[in-house]
């Protein structure tokens, strides 16, 4: 736990970064009063580790969600509020990662939450990247499941692109989490390792979630589908399929869940190591 005189100066720095974050439009007021807490939860049970592990995370998310923000808007596939992070979307995906700091400190510094904590980042970055990247994919996106088509932007769907940011994301924290937890190079290769394959396996679970499990809504007139409950067509969508409490936060919250124990996985195997 961080002394109370150190949390006092990096609770100050944490606020001045959150302002920052909504000046740029990279976090929404709420998002922002979401977001404090769970950073301070971060680095006051974690560490400063922790905290520049979440960081990290946020800011490196937050470029690949503006990354050709305006191609993807004109396509209609780009995230609402001009790309600026809700405290849904701030509770999914740092929710869990507060949680794992906070049963890290309870457990005695217990490491196979700090995997857990790297694994769920893992898939937040990693699912983040390669939604927005495969965003921008010229190929067709096509069901995790069926291997069928499936509309551009729709829960379920991947593209070769999107697998490939996939990969690219979960190397990017896995070298962020391996450089801010381990003393020497085996444990770095072993956080690296595993931040990779847990990353890249519960971006594709997210995927096979979000097209079996997740709400999906019909336009009775167009037969259009949509994720949220919305006026198409002047009518209003009808639950299609899916599970009505199901939707694309909850799903991603499942997912974290996923990449954690996935990385945790790592630390039973590699313990002797560590």
């Amino acid at each position: 736990m961080l002394p109370l005189d150190e949390s006092v100066g990096w609770l100050s720095l944490m606020i001045a970064l959150t302002l920052l974050a909504y000046r740029i439009n990279a976090i929404d007021v709420y998002g922002a009063l979401a977001a404090v807490p769970i950073g301070f939860i971060a680095l006051f049970f974690g560490g400063v580790s922790w905290f520049l592990a979440l960081l990290s995370f946020f800011l490196i998310a937050s470029y690949f969600t503006k990354h050709k923000y305006k191609q993807k808007e004109s396509a209609g596939y780009s995230e609402k509020n001009r790309g600026a992070r809700g405290w849904a979307s701030v509770l999914a995906n740092g929710g869990l990662p507060a949680l794992f700091a906070i049963i890290y400190y309870i457990s005695g510094n217990n490491n196979l939450y700090l995997f857990c904590y790297a694994g769920s980042l893992a898939f937040a970055l990693a699912d983040t990247v390669a939604t927005e990247v495969g965003l921008l994919s010229e190929s067709t996106p096509r069901s995790i499941l069926t291997g069928r088509t499936i509309l551009r932007g729709h829960s379920g769907g991947a593209t070769l692109r999107g697998e490939i940011a996939a990969t690219v994301g979960s190397m990017i924290i896995g070298t962020v989490c391996g450089s801010l937890f381990s003393s020497n190079i085996g444990q770095f290769l072993i956080i690296f390792v595993a931040c990779v394959t847990s990353g890249i396996l519960s971006t594709n679970a997210d995927s096979a979630l979000g097209e079996t499990l997740q709400c999906k809504y019909r336009c009775t007139i167009c037969s259009k589908y949509s994720e949220t409950k919305i006026i198409h067509c002047n009518a209003v969508t009808i639950r299609d399929r899916g599970f009505r409490l199901i939707d694309n936060n909850m799903v991603n919250i499942l997912s974290s869940f996923i990449g954690a124990t996935l990385c945790s996985f790592f630390i039973l195997a590699f313990n002797s190591l560590l």
